[in-house]
């Protein structure tokens, strides 16, 4: 998909045809492409999955961001997915390039599938 530059357009019709036939395929390509990313597409983060997490816990996570851009310490984090009831928050330990650490403050053992971002 290459944006031409338009053709020099002399009348009504030939910009009503420019319009209908070249931009609005176009825009209809650009349209498909976009809603076929996905959420961890849009963004430089990784996820874990089936993380289970005992009764007041802390929990060290490998950070994945180490391979794929050394020197990265998550910043963000959204849990996707939560078997159990349990409020988890970060643990009190820093993250680091090496690790991501999760605490699980409920007296309920809790699985959970979280993204992390950059």
């Amino acid at each position: 998909m290459i944006i031409k530059p338009p053709p020099k357009l002399t009348n009504q019709s030939a910009l009503v045809r420019y319009v209908e036939i070249d931009l609005w395929s176009w825009l209809k390509q650009l349209a498909t492409g976009i809603l076929k990313i996905d959420f961890l597409q849009n963004y430089q983060s990784f996820i874990v999955t089936d993380l289970i997490l005992a009764p007041v816990t802390e929990v060290a996570i490998a950070n994945q961001f180490k391979n794929i851009y050394p020197g990265t310490i998550p910043t963000k984090r959204i849990i996707v997915r939560q078997r159990g009831d349990a409020n988890i928050i970060d643990g009190a330990t820093e993250w680091n390039e090496n690790l991501v650490y999760l605490f699980n403050p409920s007296a309920n053992e809790v699985k959970i599938n979280v993204i992390f971002f950059k």
